[in-house]
């Protein structure tokens, strides 16, 4: 059966068992084994091994068994692939299992050794008691460990016996075996072969024994921007210095078409701030000028220089300014966050510079042309009830999704409940070579839109409901001040993909909750409105720039343009929706009464459409809902 890349990231991977119907509508399962791959090409390797590595080692940090990997800096550790799509040749191989059969009437129980095995025969009972055809099933259940095993379910030892009975209407983890005129129930439970847990057999299918890790990466596929982020730290700190002001739109597309020159060490302002300091003290020493004019001379040479150089140093240097004594990082403290500070506005700044937009303003001009709202004035309105600095659709831009590992039974080490081992990240197999680990891929080309929400307004709901104090609150007027107050109080890094924000980390918690519940509400609306299903739009979150980029995650979204065509014609409908519709639960006052207060009937969307498995949501950041612990005013209510 044919499948798109995306499904086949999302559901068909090495390691899991899947489930489907075979030529004579008997249901099989399977365990995938391998995929016929290529290498994806026109993507930039370092930039998304760099997100994948840190994921890893935040699932590390909170005491996940990551020994799978090689996360050293200077090794090329992943190798990203998708299915190969040669017509007439399968990309994905998977082989029968488990290989255990049962008699659905006499209840009879058979093995077999190799999945080759397996042949049309095996539908009809062998018992020569029973012999009806078409009778047998397969016993869909494996076993999975936390620690990373899974096998599929096996017939127990039992020395002197070996013709058992299953009869899962009685009891789906026993099997019978005969005993003088009875029947005796023995356990189909086994012990982990790696870390000595009991296991139980479970359904293969159940999403708790393959809990996939994946991300959402937007590609950069402007050439120049990968040959600028691959230059290193420099690059990182000259686009963290563009977000803070320090470096126009204008001056990084200069650099982006001379990227060479702007790393070149003869353009390095040191350098030739030095070769002008030695010209002037060579003037002063042969007394062509006095030393008071060559210093005067001197300063504004080097000014001008400072201005006009096309060095990235300069650039890199004004980073280093801003952030002296940052958090009182250390050198490698600060190198961390400038890596992933970097990475997310180099996303950013893909959604925002896309080649194709339409503006917020290009969306009223069509509304009211269309007699659909009266004035620019009902836009803006809503725009600041919803805390909404601005607005764009991004078309031609490129999602990489991609999976890098998976674990069993659990997502979160925090959450493990087995006491005999960690939870383990197992990795890939690695390339043929053996360098790098695989990482199953597929890349989407789509649009968005862009909502970039007001940081300032979000700082003065952190100080109304009291998560920081009022000595934390920076300069509203000041947009550098505001920008760089969410660079040290909002700590993304601790925001992973697969758990919850931990208690102290309230700002980051409170933050992160009010965009995501934010991105769902959006979500559900942007799906009713665009005639798009439920769960063919996601998001990505960057909360750097306080920003939510929701797109549509199927093909068939895009050339009907059917977040385009809404966000162009029925914007100002949208918003109306969104702020009146996700006030209410159809499970109130069940969900109010829980403390995230999020429901599947509000908040909770199915797990393909949510980057972070639902989580740090709730009506709570949007809504004053009484009996909520925090906050206790709704950003959609200052």
């Amino acid at each position: 059966m044919k499948r798109s890349k995306n499904q086949a990231v999302y559901k068909f991977l090495p390691e899991t068992w899947v489930s489907e119907r075979d030529e004579s509508n008997v249901a099989v399962t399977a365990k995938i084994i391998k995929w016929n791959y290529d290498k994806m090409q026109d993507i930039y390797d370092d930039f998304i091994e760099n997100e994948i590595k840190r994921q890893i080692e935040l699932f590390g940090k909170r005491g996940g068994d990551i020994t799978s990997f090689d996360l050293r800096n200077d090794v090329h550790s992943f190798c990203i692939v998708e299915p190969k799509c040669l017509e007439g040749i399968p990309d994905i191989f998977g082989e029968m299992s488990p290989l255990v059969f049962y008699c659905s009437s006499c209840g009879h129980v058979i093995e077999k050794r190799y999945a080759s095995d397996v042949d049309k025969y095996v539908w009809n009972c062998t018992n020569p008691d029973c012999k009806k055809h078409h009778s047998v099933k397969q016993l869909q259940m494996i076993y999975a460990c936390e620690c990373g095993f899974a096998q599929g379910v096996r017939i127990p030892y039992l020395k002197g016996h070996h013709d058992f009975k299953y009869h899962p209407n009685e009891n789906q983890f026993k099997m019978f075996y005969k005993s003088g005129n009875s029947e005796k129930p023995v356990d189909i439970a086994m012990m982990c072969p790696t870390c000595n847990s009991r296991l139980l057999p479970d359904n293969a299918n159940a999403g708790r024994n393959y809990k996939a890790f994946t991300l959402c990466i937007i590609n950069l596929v402007d050439t120049r921007s990968g040959e600028f982020y691959k230059k290193g730290e420099e690059a990182k700190k000259a686009i963290i210095a563009k977000w803070f002001g320090k470096m126009s739109q204008a001056e990084y597309e200069t650099i982006l078409d001379n990227v060479a020159e702007a790393f070149s060490e003869r353009l390095r302002t040191s350098a030739q701030r030095q070769a002008i300091e030695d010209k002037y003290n060579a003037w002063v020493e042969q007394g062509i000028i006095p030393r008071e004019l060559a210093d005067t001379l001197m300063q504004q040479e080097i000014s001008t220089l400072q201005t006009n150089s096309l060095s990235i140093e300069r650039y890199a240097d004004a980073c280093d300014a801003i952030f002296a004594g940052f958090r009182n990082m250390n050198s490698v403290v600060y190198r961390e966050w400038l890596n992933n500070f970097s990475f997310k506005l180099m996303q950013y700044n893909t959604i925002k510079y896309a080649r194709r937009t339409i503006t917020l303003e290009d969306s009223i001009n069509r509304q009211i042309e269309m007699d659909f709202i009266e004035s620019a004035q009902d836009v803006y309105c809503l725009h600041e009830k919803l805390g909404i600095a601005n607005m764009q659709v991004s078309s031609d831009i490129q999602i990489v999704n991609c999976t890098y590992g998976y674990s069993r039974r659990a997502f979160d080490p925090k959450k493990s409940m087995n006491k005999n081992c960690r939870l383990k990240l197992n990795a890939y197999d690695k390339t043929k070579d053996g360098s790098a680990n695989l990482v199953y891929g597929a890349k989407l080309d789509t649009e968005g839109i862009l909502f970039e929400i007001s940081q300032k307004k979000i700082i003065e709901w952190l100080r109304i409901n009291q998560i920081i104090r009022e000595e934390q609150v920076p300069d509203l007027n000041d947009d550098l001040a505001v920008k760089k107050w969410f660079a040290e109080y909002v700590h993304s890094d601790e925001i992973s993909m697969f758990g919850d924000i931990d208690e102290n980390e309230s700002i980051t918690k409170n933050v992160f909750g009010l965009l995501h519940s934010m991105s769902h509400a959006f979500i559900r609306m942007a799906g009713e409105l665009s005639g798009l299903s439920s769960n063919s739009l996601t998001e990505i979150i960057i909360v750097e720039t306080a920003s939510i980029f929701i797109y549509a995650q199927t093909s068939q979204g895009i050339p009907l343009g059917a977040l385009s065509g809404m966000a162009e014609m029925r914007y100002e409908y949208f918003l109306r929706r969104v702020l009146e519709d996700s006030r209410n639960c159809v499970f109130d006052p069940i969900c109010t009464d829980r403390d995230d207060t999020a429901c599947s009937g509000c908040l909770i969307i199915p797990e393909i459409s949510c980057n972070h498995f639902n989580a740090e949501l709730g009506r709570k950041y949007m809504y004053s809902i009484d009996g909520v612990r925090s906050p206790k005013i709704g950003f959609w209510e200052m």
